[in-house]
């Protein structure tokens, strides 16, 4: 694959440079881990947590439906 392919094309496709684009995926990457590490949490302790991973699964799921609007705008 081509080094344009592979770094910049996506990134553009949303309407982000690549580090815009990394940044981004990274803050969603650790949205992602800290609702894991609750669902783990909850699992042990059913008691804590109860609506952490869904609140954020659900949150995540706006945020990427709303960004792919904006990015289809463009």
């Amino acid at each position: 694959m081509a080094f344009k392919k592979m770094f910049l094309d996506h990134p553009a496709s949303a309407g982000e440079t690549y580090l815009q684009h990394g940044g981004r995926a990274i803050v969603l990457a650790f949205r992602m881990f800290g609702a894991g590490i609750a669902a783990v949490v909850h699992a042990i302790v059913p008691g804590l947590f109860t609506t952490t991973a869904g609140d954020v699964a659900i949150q995540i799921a706006e945020d990427v439906s709303d960004l792919r609007e904006t990015s289809n705008e463009a």
